[in-house]
């Protein structure tokens, strides 16, 4: 019996964490001129609402908005907003974008808004990748091609790497 309950906890473990909405900041790190905050999942569109107050996003129009501390109100930054409903994200998933200003302060005051709304995780390193892998958006070969895209430093690496993230070697 307490086996069958460990397996139980795991499950449901994996069936919440299938579920959760992440959250994490897409671009390089540093100060930059823009950052790109993604959110991907169930929670994605109200994690957009609350941020921005708003309600009604067209999907991938880009919106100027600005960001706003869901429990103080304070405003963060006027940012870009773009709503990605799922199935036709990059992860399959619904997601929202938030292309702030590059600033530390901004970047971290705009994903600590998003920590504090309820059911919203930071994201592990690759997760987005790994949902759009498991969601069939990208097979084995494009993963790998994206990872060697992210790290080429020459430019036959970064022809390479598009060559095999575009398909090619699976096609």
């Amino acid at each position: 019996m307490k086996i069958l309950s460990t397996i139980s906890r795991d499950i449901i473990k994996l069936s919440h964490r299938k579920n959760s909405t992440i959250y994490a900041l897409s671009s390089g790190h540093g100060k930059c001129g823009v950052a790109l905050i993604r959110v991907s999942g169930p929670k994605a569109f109200n994690a957009l609402s609350l941020l921005t107050k708003k309600n009604e996003f067209e999907p991938r129009k880009a919106y100027l908005r600005k960001l706003k501390h869901p429990n103080s109100g304070i405003v963060l930054d006027q940012a870009l907003s773009v709503w990605f409903p799922g199935p036709a994200s990059f992860t399959g998933e619904d997601i929202a974008e938030f292309q702030v200003h590059g600033g530390s302060a901004v970047v971290k005051a705009v994903l600590e808004a998003l920590g504090s709304i309820d059911d919203l995780r930071p994201a592990k390193a690759g997760e987005f990748t790994k949902r759009a892998f498991q969601s069939g958006k990208l097979d084995l070969t494009e993963v790998e091609g994206l990872a060697d895209l992210i790290n080429a430093e020459t430019e036959y690496q970064r022809r390479q790497a598009f060559k095999q993230m575009d398909g090619d070697l699976h096609r």
